[in-house]
């Protein structure tokens, strides 16, 4: 088991990418907090996740407030002890919209949980994990940081400053014992893009676009990024700090 003994958070964790990397972590031997807005989904994560041998607590977190993702830090040492990783992934998505209709309410609401919501998940974290001796900070940036199609300035703006926060997190602790790293997602088959493709004017066609902008013509999975978050948290990527690293299909690579 990769992550035995290890303490881990993970935010956004009760559906999609988060709870399949929830499940992951569980059979994987870790014991994990889940921050979540969901308590409905949250509710239902124990039974779930009854097949590992590791232990789950689910705590209701809204990362836009600094104040529930501290409290989630604290309920994470108070637990188990420890934290020895935290996978920012908690967000949401920017309906896509032209440039100048975005309004200050829909850039700041998308800039409040994708981007602040990341910083006070290292925020808090960094002291927690520097008491336990060292451990890895994985972020969920996008795609949408190295290439996109458009209609998406918030999101992207969002995600492209967590690529940056990573970086700099990630020079500033490489030796002190805490790798920084992000997860870069293509089209991922998600609650999030199934409402982007709900909302489109013509949806039938949006499952086609997507395939035609990545190369292996498909969807990736939760699990996908489930096993690419584990490489990152875990002892398997031990001298990779700093960088983002693209689950997409090879769509950047076009």
């Amino acid at each position: 088991m990769r992550l035995e003994g290890k303490v881990a958070v993970i935010t956004g964790g009760a559906m999609g990418m988060g709870l399949a990397t929830v499940q992951l972590f569980i059979r994987e031997g870790a014991h994990v907090v889940v921050g979540g807005i969901n308590t409905h989904a949250g509710s239902t994560l124990s039974e779930l996740c009854k097949d590992g041998p590791g232990k789950l607590v689910f705590q209701r977190c809204d990362v836009s407030r600094e104040s529930d993702i501290a409290d989630l830090i604290r309920r994470a040492e108070a637990e188990f002890g420890q934290l020895d990783t935290i996978f920012n992934n908690a967000g949401i998505e920017q309906p896509v919209t032209p440039t100048p209709d975005v309004s200050a309410d829909l850039f700041g609401t998308v800039i409040d949980v994708n981007l602040k919501g990341t910083f006070y998940g290292m925020k808090h974290a960094i002291p927690a994990l520097l008491r336990a001796g060292g451990g890895t900070i994985v972020n969920n940036s996008s795609v949408s940081a190295f290439a996109n199609v458009g209609g998406n300035i918030a999101y992207a703006a969002s995600k492209g400053a967590v690529m940056s926060m990573t970086r700099v997190v990630a020079i500033e602790y490489a030796a002190r014992g805490i790798r920084c790293n992000a997860i870069n997602p293509g089209v991922i088959d998600t609650d999030m893009n199934r409402r982007n493709k709900d909302r489109a004017a013509d949806p039938g066609t949006v499952e086609d676009r997507w395939r035609a902008i990545t190369p292996m013509g498909r969807m990736g999975t939760g699990d996908e990024i489930a096993e690419t978050v584990l490489f990152l948290a875990s002892a398997q990527s031990s001298f990779i700090t700093g960088v983002g690293l693209l689950v997409d299909g090879g769509r950047v690579a076009t």
